[in-house]
C-alpha cells in the first residue's frame, strides 16, 4: 500500500489489504484486487480497455458475465466475438485489428469446456492482447492461470473461494503493473469495493479451502464412477 492508504475505507482498509495479499499468494501474483462481486470484478476489467474495443471471449462463458458484455459493455463500443476455444484454429481465426482483450473460462460454467490455457496465452500475446481467465470454478488449489500465462485471473469469490455461502465478493490477480494500476484506479473510482467485514469472513473462508477442495474432488470422482458403470447413463463430463 502507500503512505496515507487507509485515510477512507474505500480506497483501503488493513483487512482488505490483508485479504488481497493472501489471493495474490494463492494465484502467484504479485497483486490481488478485490471487488463487491464477480460481475463487479468482471466490469473492472472491461473498463481498463479503451473505448471500441474487441474481445474474443468463450462461446458458453458464465450466464452473467454473457448478458454483461452483451446488454452492458456494448453501451460503451465494446465489441464481442463468442467462439468455442476447444475448436482448432477458432481462437485464432477471431482476432480483429482492435482485439484487445481473449477471455477464457476453463473449465466453463457449466458446460465444463476445457481449453488449453498455456495456448491461448501465447495466440494472445502474438497478437498483443491480454488474456484473463475466469478461475471460479477450478480456485488456485487446482489451476493457477498466471503460471500459464495469463495475464489476470477472475474469480467470483462467493462460490468457492469464500465457501460457506455468506459473502458476495470478485477478485482479479496479475502480475501485470500496468493491469495492475489501472485495475486499483477503477477499484477506488468506480467503488464497487467489498467492506472490511466481508474481508474478514473472506480469510476464515480461505482457510480451509485445501480441505473443501480435496473433499469436493474425492467426492466427484465417487459420483463420477457411480454415474460412469450406470447403463443408462450416456456420457460423464
Amino acid at each position: 500500500m502507500y503512505p496515507g492508504a487507509y485515510e477512507y475505507s474505500r480506497s483501503g482498509n488493513p483487512t482488505r489489504d490483508a485479504m488481497e495479499k493472501n489471493l495474490a499468494g494463492l494465484e502467484n501474483a504479485t497483486t490481488a484486487i478485490s471487488f463487491s462481486s464477480g460481475l463487479a470484478a468482471t466490469s473492472g476489467v472491461i473498463h481498463i480497455l479503451e473505448p471500441n474495443s474487441h474481445v474474443i471471449v468463450t462461446d458458453d462463458v458464465y450466464g452473467g458475465t454473457q448478458r454483461f458484455f452483451r446488454q452492458i459493455a456494448t453501451k460503451y463500443g465494446h465489441t464481442f466475438t463468442f467462439v468455442d476455444f476447444t475448436k482448432e484454429g477458432a481462437l485464432e481465426a477471431a482476432f480483429e485489428e482492435n482485439t484487445r482483450l481473449v477471455w477464457a473460462e476453463s473449465p466453463t460454467n457449466p458446460t465444463l469446456k476445457i481449453c488449453d490455457i498455456e495456448k491461448t496465452a501465447e495466440i494472445a500475446h502474438k497478437h498483443n492482447c491480454l488474456l484473463c481467465v475466469d478461475n471460479t470454478f477450478m480456485t488456485p488449489y487446482f489451476q493457477q492461470p498466471l503460471v500459464l500465462g495469463a495475464d489476470m485471473v477472475l474469480h467470483s469469490a462467493t462460490k468457492y473461494l469464500n465457501g460457506h455461502s455468506d459473502v458476495v465478493m470478485g477478485i482479479v490477480a496479475s502480475s501485470n503493473p500496468d493491469v495492475i494500476q489501472k485495475l486499483r484506479y477503477n477499484q477506488n473510482a468506480a467503488g464497487a469495493v467489498p467492506s472490511p467485514f466481508d474481508a474478514y469472513m473472506m480469510m476464515r473462508g480461505l482457510k480451509t479451502l485445501h480441505l473443501r477442495m480435496r473433499a469436493h474432488e474425492a467426492n466427484a470422482k465417487v459420483i463420477a464412477a457411480f454415474l460412469e458403470s450406470h447403463d443408462k447413463v450416456e456420457r460423464v463430463v
